[in-house]
């Protein structure tokens, strides 16, 4: 089973491209930079999973520098979402020195591999690259400056985005990062396999349900397909972990087997029960909206739009297209506003206007 752990990163990949696919239509700049992260994931993993089963040397040096360009890559996105949810712009000074070295290393690593890599070895679960010392410097201080800045924002933000619970951003980041790192044992002779594409697509998915908690449309094809995938990663992984570890007796498979296919079910179980949780905003009243026929999502962004926050926010709240969330309005305005031929920005003033009057009598 060790010689299958190929299959980690590729079921990881594929559950990082449904996530990409599920969120590429989303057209908020955090849900861009989002495609962004979850695609550069998604190669970092089919990387991972090619250098794995790499035939030779050549082979190896050529998947490794691939693999390379998406892993320097991540430091600016990571520092990118911070600078997001900490209330700073995008590109800022940290996030522009972050992508500016993150480049120029990762020139450095395709223009001179030889002298990052000195050879490769042949570990139970596949083929690994080996650095020099110099090489794992390099390499590693990319993300430690990355880790040193974002850190530096999350700890003193200039106004923390109330969408996001400040300690579960900064936990899933530590942990994130603890994956990433662990990539590096095997590229000093550690015969351990690589964590990061299990603890990064099971974060991207977690992720991905996590933005979707005040979402009252039902979970996506994609997401479904993403949590089959992580889950069937992370029990192939647990059976790897435990096979390496247990004494040879004869039922020493089956126990493994047992492990896997146990291990996958109830990692599937708790992210579906996760997905399908109805969780509502956290808001301090209940407007009586019942009579207008709306559907629980027109009901939430009713409820958004009288708290005064603005379409933005509510898109990104609710984790959906500036589109969707015209259609949703458009409703919204049949449903609950006279007839009237005035624009839909009279028309959400008006509706706002509407809605704060419902709240003032609810109380």
């Amino acid at each position: 089973m060790i010689s299958l752990f190929f299959l980690v990163p590729l079921f990881a990949s594929l559950a990082n491209l449904s996530c990409f696919i599920e969120n590429i239509t989303r057209d908020h700049r955090f849900h861009r930079l989002l495609s962004i992260f979850y695609f550069t994931i998604g190669v970092q993993n089919a990387a991972t999973a090619a250098l794995c089963l790499a035939p030779d040397e050549t082979s190896g040096l050529a998947f490794w520098i691939f693999q390379c360009h998406s892993f320097f890559l991540l430091a600016p996105i990571l520092v990118a979402l911070c600078s997001f949810c900490t209330g700073r712009k995008l590109f800022n000074q940290g996030t522009i020195f972050i992508a500016i070295y993150a480049l120029v290393v990762d020139l450095l690593c395709s223009s001179i591999p030889k002298t990052i890599v000195y050879g490769f070895a042949t570990l139970s679960f596949g083929t690994a690259p080996l650095l020099t010392f110099f090489g794992g410097i390099l390499g590693g201080s990319v993300h430690f400056f990355a880790i040193a800045i974002s850190l530096y924002f999350v700890l003193s933000p200039l106004e923390w985005n109330s969408f996001f619970h400040r300690k579960t951003f900064i936990l899933a980041l530590c942990v994130w990062w603890f994956g990433l790192f662990s990539n590096f044992l095997p590229m000093y002779g550690f015969n351990f396999p690589p964590l990061h594409p299990v603890v990064d697509a099971t974060i991207s998915v977690l992720f991905s349900i996590y933005l979707n908690r005040y979402n009252a449309s039902k979970p996506s094809i994609y997401s479904l397909f993403a949590s089959i995938l992580i889950s069937l990663a992370v029990g192939l992984l647990v059976g790897i972990l435990v096979l390496g570890i247990l004494p040879i007796f004869p039922l020493r498979e089956l126990v493994v087997s047992i492990v896997t296919t146990l291990t996958s079910l109830l990692f599937f179980s708790y992210l579906l029960k996760t997905t399908l949780k109805d969780e509502k905003p956290n808001l301090s009243f209940s407007l009586p909206l019942e009579n207008f026929g709306l559907s629980k999502q027109e009901l939430r962004i009713c409820e958004l739009i009288a708290e005064g926050h603005s379409r933005s926010f509510i898109r990104l709240i609710l984790n959906v297209s500036d589109g969707t969330l015209r259609n949703h309005l458009k409703n919204i305005y049949g449903k609950v506003l006279p007839e009237t031929n005035s624009t839909s920005k009279d028309q959400l003033q008006r509706l706002t206007v509407f809605l704060s009057k419902q709240k003032s009598q609810s109380h």
